[in-house]
Order: structure tokens, then C-alpha cells, then sequence
């Protein structure tokens, strides 16, 4: 037990002593069902096992709207793999979490009371949990340089819970651009 004990932790040190962290911005298109418009920005910090592997841990804050229907506003959290390519392309998965803000559009919302009284509602949503999965590929603009700037596409799959779950989900297109803001730790 004391073997794999020491084991566990001589790796964790040796992957936390390897490891780079970048910090990354980016910024870019964001298509719900592809069509209805939005911007998405996103901070990033990645942890660089090598020249080829790396583990994103990236927050999304973006908005879309749906112009017959209502506007959206959402913030999630999301961890998964990158891995690169010589060429400098790049693919990626990723899972996540978020919460999801809706507001609709209208001259008002109306709510009827038991008793058959009519008042004006409200025109923000409840809040929804948005768990997400998303695949990306892109390409390394700098590649082979310790800066990155990388363009991306992410086809990208959330959940509106309680309202949409298993069987029902939103499907969005994300087209952007990110850059290394700053690097930390060891270099390969």
C-alpha cells in the first residue's frame, strides 16, 4: 500500500513539475441550431503535458438570441483534452457545466392567477442547468512556438434541465479565435 502511495504521489509531482500553464482569451461566433446569432468569449487555462497533449479547463460566457422567441444568456464551465498535430491542427472534447438565462421577447407576458385573474409576468425564464459536451478541431497558427494562436470550430451539445433532458437537447456551432495571453512552468 505505502508502494503505490509514494508511486501516486512521485507522478503527481512529476506531471505538476512538467506541466506548462497557459493562460488564454478567446472570443468568437456562436450559433445555436447554427443559425440564430450570438457571441461566445472564453478564458482558458491549460495545462501542457507536452509538445502534443494538453488539458483545457475553459469558462464560457456567451449570448445568442432567437429573434421570434428570445434572448439568451449563458455562463459554463468546461474541462477535456486537446491533443496537436505537427501540422498544427488540433482536435478536443470537452464536458461541462453552466447555467442558462432566457429572456422572452414580447410587448408582455401575461400570467393567470387560480381564481382567472390576469397580471403581467415576468419576462426572464427560471434559470436552466446546463450540462454540455462539445468536440472541436482546429489549427495552430504559431505552431512549434511557446505563444498560441489557434482558430477553432466546436460543434457543441447542451441540455436545458428540467425542461429539455436525454432525448431533447440544443445543438450549437461555436467558430472563434484564442490566444496565449501568458505561459508558466517548464517548456518543452
Amino acid at each position: 500500500m505505502k508502494k503505490i502511495y509514494f508511486v501516486g504521489l512521485f507522478m503527481f509531482m512529476l506531471f505538476e513539475t512538467m506541466a506548462q500553464t497557459n493562460f488564454n482569451l478567446g472570443a468568437g461566433y456562436y450559433g445555436q441550431t447554427v443559425t440564430y446569432p450570438g457571441v461566445v468569449f472564453n478564458g482558458e487555462l491549460e495545462k501542457v503535458f507536452s509538445e502534443k497533449v494538453s488539458m483545457p479547463i475553459r469558462a464560457d460566457l456567451g449570448f445568442y438570441v432567437q429573434p421570434r422567441f428570445a434572448s439568451s444568456l449563458f455562463l459554463d464551465v468546461s474541462v477535456g483534452s486537446r491533443k496537436y498535430f505537427k501540422s498544427g491542427i488540433f482536435i478536443e472534447e470537452s464536458i461541462g457545466v453552466g447555467v442558462l438565462q432566457t429572456f422572452v421577447h414580447s410587448d408582455g407576458v401575461f400570467e393567470v392567477d387560480q381564481e382567472g385573474n390576469v397580471s403581467e409576468g415576468s419576462r426572464a425564464n427560471p434559470v436552466y442547468f446546463m450540462p454540455s459536451i462539445s468536440l472541436g478541431i482546429g489549427y495552430d497558427l504559431e505552431k512549434n512556438t511557446g505563444k498560441r494562436n489557434l482558430i477553432w470550430l466546436r460543434p457543441k451539445i447542451s441540455w436545458m434541465v428540467p425542461d429539455k433532458t436525454t432525448s431533447s437537447y440544443n445543438v450549437a456551432l461555436q467558430l472563434g479565435f484564442t490566444h496565449t495571453l501568458s505561459s508558466r512552468g517548464n517548456t518543452k
